[in-house]
């Protein structure tokens, strides 16, 4: 029980977020806040919105200092260098520019007498040619192709495996207070459960996955059912709810179950005594949590690294799911664990030895009876 509580502990402190570089330093030290990527494109959404547009497989590829807010005009005899880009506004070109005419929430009006070197694109808008010359393409776009770009940079491979710990140390609490609870108030019911799985475990893992199967099946017969009158109707969205708690009750008991037979056998493996009462019985109901607890750390701080670390997750999924299927199993069979397994098969009637009729004697060994006969038998 302590070692338990122990390992719990030093996980759930290597779960706890690290203190960052910027805190490390100490405030005199930290970097500006629009120093990273992620600052920059929560402060400025034109940056957001130009990565898109380089992604894009019809966009192009403009500069920062090139987009404007507001309609954008390039008189006559005007000649901007490079690309110019008006941002939900209205972009008129009357002179020349030498590069790109962009309009993003707007129109590209290109006017007689103009010369846009470049392309000519409209974003949520229209390009207009009412005499100019255009010597690129003109392109208009209702939206792009890719969406925005995320405001956060994706998560390192060891962000993830952080938490991934996390998640799993938050689900082991879960279910030790979850199990607390059973050993208290339904002690009967998961034992009960606990000998199904133990006498019958592939049963148990045939019924759990034939529970899954038609989950969604008695689902919706339940539901057409209800529907058939008008009171049914209204009961329709508490029997959905109703379902749904019944099926997670059964699958938290049954893995419950699970993990106290797998406590269980790693105590009695160990060669502990193994005795009775709801403190032996929630010690072996932790050590089997802390078991799994134990493989879902494995999984989940190797799981973003390499297809080595994805191949150990799909492992701890998968022992994960065979858990659980077989919990559910044995407790859709066991019906809650309110049903006691019955035996198989009679036993069978000990044969009479013939020589049942002879009386021993301690002096002589055999005393002389007389042996009954057919007709006696019969009379009796």
């Amino acid at each position: 029980m302590r070692t338990t509580i122990a390992l719990l502990a030093l996980l759930f402190a290597a779960a706890l977020p690290a203190p960052s570089a910027a805190a490390q330093r100490g405030p005199a030290e930290s970097a500006p806040a629009e120093s990273t990527p992620a600052a920059r494109a929560n402060a400025d959404p034109i940056a957001v919105w130009l990565d898109s547009l380089a992604k894009d497989a019809h966009g192009l590829v403009l500069a920062r200092g090139a987009v404007r807010e507001g309609d954008q005009r390039v008189a006559a005899g005007e000649t901007v260098s490079g690309s110019i880009a008006a941002w939900h506004g209205t972009l008129d070109v009357a002179g020349h520019v030498d590069g790109n005419a962009v309009a993003v929430g707007g129109d590209v009006v290109i006017h007689p007498g103009a010369v846009v070197d470049g392309d000519a694109l409209a974003v949520g808008g229209s390009v207009r040619n009412e005499g100019g010359v255009v010597q690129g393409e003109m392109r208009s776009l209702s939206a792009l192709t890719v969406g925005a770009v995320p405001l956060t940079p994706p998560h390192s491979a060891a962000q993830t495996a952080r938490r991934s710990v996390s998640l799993a140390v938050g689900w082991y609490l879960v279910l030790a207070a979850i199990g607390l609870a059973v050993v208290l108030f339904a002690r009967g019911n998961l034992e009960t459960i606990a000998d199904r799985i133990r006498s019958d475990f592939t049963r148990s893992f045939v019924y759990g996955l034939v529970g899954q199967i038609f989950f969604l099946p008695a689902l919706v017969a339940g539901v057409a059912a209800s529907a058939i009158t008008v009171i049914g109707i209204v009961l329709i969205p508490f029997l959905i709810v109703g379902f749904f708690l019944a099926a997670a009750g059964a699958l938290a008991l049954g893995f419950l179950a699970m993990s106290y037979v797998t406590g269980d056998a790693a105590m009695r493996w160990r060669g502990a005594a193994v005795g009775g009462g709801k403190a032996q019985l929630l010690q072996f109901l932790l050590m089997g949590l802390s078991i799994y607890l134990i493989l879902w750390v494995v999984g989940g701080a190797v799981g973003g690294f390499g297809a080595l670390g994805g191949l150990a997750r799909f492992i701890v999924m998968v022992i994960t799911w065979v858990a659980l299927t077989v919990g559910f199993g044995a407790t859709l069979a066991s019906r809650g664990g309110t049903r006691a397994q019955h035996p198989l098969e009679l036993a069978e009637e000990t044969p009479v030895d013939d020589l049942s009729w002879q009386t021993p004697t301690p002096v002589s060994g055999v005393a002389a009876a007389r042996r009954p006969t057919a007709t006696d038998r019969e009379r009796r």
